[in-house]
């Protein structure tokens, strides 16, 4: 995997936000292609994706697992603390590492600190990935 190509990336919305990331590299990396559904290309996406839409979607590619049987490339989805509003995803890196892109930053692999530990929603793992 050549994960060094997505390090360093501008976040924008709708063409290299945590999404577009996560769509881009299990294409060009898995080969896994998979329909995202259609967001706000601004930081309101996040009210278009509750916790209810992400496992309905998820379901279709994949399945749940636990954080601690996370392996390389399985998804990370976070969630607010305050409601069931999904905030961010990411590409789980072993060990304990993620790859992701925030508002206003550049994409990089970031250690899952308490912070995002504490608002991991779910980790799902694409069937092709078993």
């Amino acid at each position: 995997m050549q994960i060094n190509n997505y390090l360093s990336i501008p976040h924008s919305y709708g063409t290299f936000d945590c999404i577009q990331l996560v769509k881009q590299f299990y294409a060009q990396e898995c080969g896994i292609f998979f329909d995202i559904p259609s967001y706000s290309t601004s930081r309101q996406w996040m009210r278009e994706f509750s916790t209810d839409k992400v496992d309905a979607w998820a379901s279709k590619y994949g399945k749940k697992v636990l954080l601690t049987d996370a392996k390389n490339y399985d998804l990370i989805v976070f969630k607010s603390a305050k409601s069931d509003m999904i905030i961010h995803f990411g590409i789980y890196l072993m060990p304990n590492k993620m790859l992701h892109v925030e508002e206003g930053k550049t994409s990089r692999i970031e250690t899952l600190s308490d912070y995002w530990v504490e608002h991991i929603y779910a980790v799902y793992r694409h069937d092709s990935l078993v």
